[in-house]
C-alpha cells in the first residue's frame, strides 16, 4: 500500500456515529462562538483554542499563518500553546476546573489572553515566506487547498519534501498542514502539531482540522470584510467631514466676501472725506500758538482722523489682497522705509525702535504692496500693546531657506484664551478696531507660501515672526 492510500485510510476510513457527533459538538460550539465576533484577533484566537483544547482537537499547539496581499507574503500571526509538558498539564487541569465543555471554555476567553503565550507567538511571527516563491512547500499545501501531515522527512500525501526551516522554527518534524481558503481565494494556513508530548497526530484529528479549517476560513474572511467594511465607513466619515467642513469655509467665505465688499464700498466713500478732514486738523495744528486752548482739542481731532484712516486702510487692505506681484525686494531697506514712514505715530505712543537685522540679507521675490502692509499691520499691533510706552524690536534674518522678520513689543501679552482667535476675521480684543489686521498679515504669508507665528507670555510681550520663502520665483 502507497502512502498516499494509507494518509487516505488512517484521515478518511469510515468513522462511528459517536465520533461523528462528538465532532459536529465541536464545529458547532467553535462556529457558535465565531458567529459572536467580529474582531478578527478573538476570532483568530477562538480558532486556535478550538485547535488546542482537551475538548476540542486536542493538539498542543496551533499557529496561524495568513496571506498579506500588500507585503505578498504568507506571514505568521498568532500562535497558541504551552511552553513545556508541566505547562500544559498546569494548564488545561486549571481550564478543566473551570469550565467544563468547550461551549463554555470559548465563552470565557477575554481579549487580554490572546497571544499571552509568548514562546509559540515568537515562533509564528518568524514566518514569512513570499507568495511568488511558488516551490515552497507551505505556498504548495495552500494552494493545494488538501490537508497534509509532515512525517518522515515528507508531506503526506503530496510527496514532497519537508522544508529544513519549518522544522527548526517548530522544533519538531511531524505537524499538520491546512489551508484556509474560500471559493478560489488562498486566505492562508492553519498548524497544529503535539511538539510538547511527541504524541502521533491521529488520522481523525487530521480530518477534522480539514473540516474545521473552513469553518475558520469563513471566520477569517468574515472578519476581514468586516475591517475593509470599518475602513471604507472610515473613510467616507472622513470625506463627508472634510465636505462639511468646506461647505462651511465656502458659505463663510461667500458670506465675507459679501462683508468685505460692502466694508470696501464704504470705506472708500469714508476715505476721501476722511483725507481732507485730517489734512485741514494737520495745518490747523501747525497754525495753533501753542498757548491756545483749542490746540488740545484740535490735537483730538487728529488723533482721532489718524486712527479712522488706519482703520478704513485695514478694511481697503482687507478686500484688496490679491494674488501678489513679485519683484526682488531689499528686506531691510522695506523695514527702514516703514519705520520711517511710521515715525510720528511711534513717537506719539512713547516708543523706543530697535533695529535688528542682518546686513547682507539677499534681496527677494515679493510683492512689496503686500509685504508693507502686512509689516505696518503688526507693528501697529506692537504699538497699541504698548500704550504707556515700551521698546519695539524689528528683527530680520535668514533661516533654512526663509527670510523670516520678527516684531517684538514689551507690552502686557496676549491672554492665552484668545491664542485660537487671534487669526480669525472681526476678532479684535480692542476697543475700536475691524479684527482684519492679522488676517490680512496671514493671507499676505499665505499668497507668498510663507508662513505667520508668534509667541506670547503675560506681562512679557508678544513677538510675531513673519516668514517669506527665498527661494520663490518672481510674478509680474
Amino acid at each position: 500500500m502507497t502512502s498516499n492510500e494509507k494518509f487516505a485510510e488512517n484521515s478518511f476510513a469510515a468513522v462511528p456515529l459517536e465520533t461523528r457527533i462528538a465532532e459536529l459538538g465541536i464545529l458547532y460550539e467553535v462556529s457558535r462562538a465565531l458567529q459572536r465576533t467580529l474582531n478578527q484577533a478573538k476570532a483568530l484566537h477562538i480558532i486556535l483554542v478550538g485547535v488546542t483544547a482537551g475538548p476540542g482537537l486536542g493538539f498542543n499547539r496551533a499557529f496561524i499563518l495568513l496571506a498579506d496581499d500588500s507585503e505578498r507574503a504568507l506571514k505568521g500571526k498568532m500562535a497558541v500553546g504551552p511552553d513545556s509538558p508541566e505547562a500544559a498539564v498546569r494548564t488545561w487541569a486549571e481550564l478543566r476546573d473551570v469550565n467544563h465543555s468547550l461551549g463554555a471554555l470559548l465563552d470565557a476567553l477575554d481579549e487580554p489572553n490572546i497571544g499571552r503565550d509568548a514562546r509559540v507567538n515568537d515562533i509564528v511571527s518568524r514566518f514569512r515566506i513570499p507568495l511568488d516563491e511558488t516551490d515552497h512547500p507551505l505556498i504548495r499545501i495552500m494552494r493545494s487547498h488538501e490537508v497534509s501531515r509532515a512525517e518522515n522527512g515528507a508531506f503526506i500525501p503530496h510527496g514532497f519534501p519537508v522544508d529544513r526551516r519549518t522544522c527548526d522554527l517548530l522544533g519538531c518534524q511531524e505537524f499538520a498542514v491546512a489551508p484556509l481558503f474560500l471559493a478560489q481565494r488562498d486566505l492562508g494556513l492553519l498548524i497544529a502539531d503535539n511538539g510538547i508530548t511527541g504524541s502521533p497526530i491521529a488520522g481523525k484529528n487530521l480530518r477534522l482540522l480539514q473540516i474545521f479549517a473552513q469553518e475558520a476560513s469563513a471566520a477569517i474572511e468574515n472578519t476581514a470584510l468586516y475591517l475593509r467594511l470599518l475602513e471604507q465607513v472610515r473613510l467616507h466619515e472622513k470625506a463627508n467631514e472634510a465636505l462639511r467642513i468646506n461647505q462651511e469655509r465656502l458659505i463663510r467665505a461667500e458670506r465675507l466676501s459679501t462683508m468685505g465688499k460692502m466694508a470696501a464700498v464704504l470705506a472708500h466713500e469714508i476715505r476721501t472725506p476722511l483725507v481732507s478732514i485730517g489734512g485741514f486738523a494737520r495745518r490747523l495744528q501747525r497754525a495753533c500758538p501753542e498757548d491756545d486752548p483749542r490746540r488740545e482739542e484740535i490735537h483730538i481731532i487728529v488723533s482721532e482722523t489718524a486712527r479712522l484712516a488706519r482703520l478704513v486702510g485695514e478694511v481697503l487692505g482687507y478686500s484688496r489682497i490679491a494674488r501678489p506681484a513679485r519683484k526682488h525686494c531689499d528686506i531691510n531697506a522695506l523695514v527702514e522705509s516703514i519705520i520711517s514712514h511710521m515715525q510720528e505715530e511711534i513717537r506719539m505712543h512713547s516708543v523706543a525702535v530697535q533695529l535688528k537685522t542682518a546686513p547682507g540679507l539677499p534681496h527677494i521675490p515679493l510683492d512689496e504692496t503686500q509685504a508693507r502692509q502686512a509689516l505696518m499691520n503688526l507693528i501697529h499691533n506692537a504699538l497699541d500693546a504698548m500704550p504707556d510706552g515700551g521698546t519695539l524690536t524689528i528683527t530680520a534674518c535668514e533661516d533654512d531657506g526663509f527670510l523670516e522678520i520678527g516684531v517684538h513689543d514689551s507690552g502686557a501679552g496676549i491672554l492665552q484664551e484668545h491664542w485660537g482667535k487671534l487669526f480669525t476675521p472681526f476678532f479684535t480684543t480692542k476697543s475700536s478696531g475691524t479684527g482684519l489686521g492679522l488676517v490680512v498679515v496671514s493671507q499676505v504669508a499665505d499668497n507668498h507660501q510663507g508662513s505667520v507665528r508668534f509667541e506670547s507670555r503675560p506681562g512679557a510681550g508678544t513677538s510675531f515672526y513673519l516668514r517669506f520663502p527665498a527661494g520663490a520665483t518672481e510674478e509680474s
